[in-house]
């Protein structure tokens, strides 16, 4: 009786040990699957984060692409501007000068309101009654 009742005793707890190990493997295998699924959400994440960063680089570069044009517009502008100014302010003198000539202006006068030196006062003098 003693074999017997030893023998339903360590039946009973084979029995509970293994429906304890049966409830852990549940478990773990329940922790293992939210685990996997939270893995995954995290690789979908990463992978939208990988091609939105991609978009923001490819969009960064037009936007340097777009400025490096309009500098180097600006840059073309300046330099039109620079080669204009340039080129009016060595005409305004004569130009002026030469209306004052056709008005009767003196060399004199020309040095004095226009700027010029006596030489080209006078030459330009000498050029505009030699065509009237």
């Amino acid at each position: 009786m003693f074999l017997t009742a030893a023998l339903i005793l360590t039946s009973i707890l084979t029995l509970f040990s293994l429906t304890l190990a049966g409830i852990a493997l549940r478990r773990a295998r329940r922790n293992r699957d939210s685990v996997l699924e939270e893995l995954e959400l995290t690789r979908q994440r990463v992978q939208q984060a990988e091609q939105e960063l991609a978009a923001l680089c490819s969009a960064a570069a037009g936007a340097g692409d777009h400025v490096l044009t309009l500098e180097q517009q600006v840059q073309r502008i300046l330099e039109r501007q620079n080669l204009l100014e340039l080129r009016s302010g060595g005409e305004r003198p004569y130009t002026r000068a030469s209306q004052l000539v056709h008005k009767g202006a003196d060399i004199e006068e020309l040095v004095d309101s226009c700027g010029l030196t006596q030489g080209e006062a006078e030459l330009l003098v000498m050029m505009q009654r030699g065509v009237a």
